[in-house]
């Protein structure tokens, strides 16, 4: 049963900014600004441009097959009888999608308690909630609130520019100097960046989508970046890196060393950002499910849609629960990490099989071309893979220990699923 198409190119590009604005600024930038200091502008530039190279890619490959599932459903494209990798790949970016939306609810949190004092996880808990319960209500409903909340949040990043360049001493000329501390903190900065794949998942839900899809993700980006680098100028030049590092909601702290009294004023606007971005992201991991559920990877039950609505409401409560799991770890910071190692290694797949698209399904329709080849080899997803492992090499040993056990549990998760299928445990999905 295929997804009810509603979206136009509006609000693919509020879905788009919203999750992107809400899950960068409001919720990591004062750990990074810990790494990168002065050098935090930078940080940000060099996240962009690998966000970029993936961007174009997933332009393509989104335009090309146009189904909900995105990494998932490319990599079944591919390499069709490869099920352990589609499987693999599938659980590894919704992992990744649980860690996005509990890191940016415990943002959340921070932000509320500046109002009531209620511990970050509870708050955290009751946010994924809601932000559920406007899943299954409907995509159309869902998108008015992100349009909302979006032209919220974009307001508070230009009230910090604007205290930024209010300050009474100017600020010193930016410094360049691209070292590994800048490299880290756009490890963890490309976390900022999450999100513009997520209109790939809902790609089955836009009216026009070879139109929509490639314009929504390059506006997205632009404004964007544009934004975060203006305010990686102003939060620095208004508050110590230091301070930032340690405040649970830095760019109140920043703000309110020019104006005492507004850090309460951006702290609400930040739930509305952190918010936003949680809102987003449970929509689009509960296409992912849905989309592996109809295709049999997972129980068929998780393909359940609501009859009025057509939506899957099934798949929106494993994402509930699956964030909920990772809230007891707390930090932002980890939790950061998990998520854009996650996407690091769901971008090196959709690079990968981009190309391989190329060489298998030359042919194919793709209404959105990556520019730049040499013979069939397209250049741009070489240097996205080039980038990526670059990236890769600078997160916490922690986290490659989190990345292990996850691919343990996935492996795990397989061995059972093959198991229920040869026991007819897992029926047959509704595409079979």
């Amino acid at each position: 049963m295929p997804l009810k198409p509603v979206l136009g190119p509006v609000q693919l590009v509020f879905y788009s900014v919203g999750v992107i604005v809400g899950a960068g600024v409001y919720s990591v930038i004062g750990a990074a600004a810990g790494l990168a200091q002065q050098n935090l502008w930078l940080s940000f530039v060099v996240g962009a441009g690998v966000a970029l190279l993936t961007a174009i890619s997933y332009a393509e490959m989104a335009t090309a097959y146009p189904q909900a599932g995105a990494e998932y459903t490319y990599i079944r494209h591919a390499w069709p009888k490869a099920d352990w990798l589609a499987f693999g790949i599938g659980v590894v970016i919704l992992i990744g999608a649980a860690a996005t939306a509990a890191t940016v609810a415990i943002a959340f949190g921070g932000y509320l308690r500046v109002f009531v004092d209620v511990p970050p996880v509870w708050s955290a808990l009751a946010l994924l909630a809601v932000c559920t319960a406007f899943n299954i209500w409907g995509l159309r409903e869902s998108s008015l609130v992100n349009i909302l909340f979006t032209s919220i949040e974009v307001g508070g990043l230009l009230l910090v520019i604007a205290a930024g360049l209010a300050r009474d001493t100017a600020p010193p000329p930016p410094p360049v100097e691209v070292e590994p501390a800048v490299m880290a903190a756009a490890a963890l900065l490309f976390f900022v960046y999450l999100g513009f794949e997520e209109i790939a998942n809902m790609v089955e839900e836009v009216r026009h989508p070879a139109r929509d899809i490639p314009l929504a993700l390059f506006l997205s980006m632009a404004i964007t970046t544009v934004l975060y680098v203006l305010v990686a100028l102003a939060v620095v030049n208004m508050a110590a890196p230091a301070e930032l590092a340690a405040s649970e909601a830095p760019l109140a702290a920043a703000i309110s060393v020019v104006w005492p009294n507004s850090g309460n004023v951006l702290s609400a606007i930040a739930l509305f950002a952190t918010a936003n971005t949680v809102l987003v992201t449970v929509i689009a991991s509960s296409r992912l499910t849905f989309s592996m559920a109809r295709d049999g990877e997972i129980h068929g039950m998780f393909a359940g849609l609501l009859k009025r609505r057509q939506t899957p409401w099934v798949a929106a409560i494993l994402s509930l629960a699956m964030a909920a799991v990772l809230l007891p770890i707390g930090s932002v910071k980890i939790l950061a990490e998990i998520s854009s190692f996650a996407a690091l290694v769901a971008f090196f797949a959709v690079n990968l099989v981009l190309i391989a698209l190329r060489y298998k399904h030359p042919h194919h329709p793709r209404p959105f071309r990556v520019p730049g080849a040499i013979g069939r080899m397209p250049v741009l997803p070489l240097l996205a893979i080039g980038s990526i492992l670059f990236l890769l090499a600078y997160f916490d040993w922690q986290i490659y220990v989190a990345g292990a056990i996850a691919l343990g549990l996935t492996a795990l998760a397989f061995l059972v699923r093959q198991w229920a299928r040869r026991r007819g445990v897992i029926p047959p999905s509704y595409n079979r």
